[in-house]
């Protein structure tokens, strides 16, 4: 293979994992803002059950109804900040202003018992749901998916930066 030849190699493998990348914050966001524009109808739905996905990532699921057909839908955070301690601290978890769930667990965590207290079986929330398809829902306020678009756009305009500068250095080297 000539010096050119390795280049352009690189240039396609290098700068084309940083466009797919990029690519991907783009549809992220755009998916993101599609459906949280279709959810314009509001409807109240009562939590039945928690989803746990571990390492403290807890959700209550909420069943709502529409046009007679009852649906549900799990809510959905900006982010998990999780804080483990190794003292036996009282573990406790909130949700801020901004859509982040916080959890801190000490040794002991009944995550069961965390969940209850932040949403009670039975306890009323507010549900946007799409009205020409209302299985396509959101629990509470849209989450925006802001920080994960931003990361993705960020790695893959660097990675395709990174890419042309190993080209042009392949190349002159």
């Amino acid at each position: 293979m000539t010096q050119q030849q390795i280049a352009l190699l690189e240039l396609a493998l290098v700068g084309g994992m940083g466009a797919i990348l990029f690519i991907a914050g783009i549809l992220i966001k755009v998916l993101t803002e599609r459906k949280n524009s279709r959810c314009t109808s509001k409807t109240v739905g009562k939590v039945i059950q928690y989803s746990f996905m571990g390492d403290g990532r807890i959700a209550p699921v909420v069943e709502y109804e529409s046009g007679g057909s009852k649906y549900t839908c799990k809510k959905r955070f900006a982010g998990i900040k999780k804080v483990h301690s190794t003292r036996l601290n009282e573990p406790e978890a909130w949700e801020d202003e901004k859509g982040y769930l916080h959890v801190r667990t000490g040794i002991i965590a009944n995550m069961r018992q965390l969940a209850q207290t932040l949403w009670p079986v039975g306890a009323e929330m507010e549900v946007y749901y799409d009205p020409d398809d209302p299985g396509t829902s959101c629990v509470g306020v849209p989450v925006s998916n802001e920080f994960l678009c931003r990361v993705f756009l960020i790695a893959g305009a660097g990675i395709v930066a990174l890419g042309i500068l190993l080209y042009f250095l392949i190349l002159n080297g």
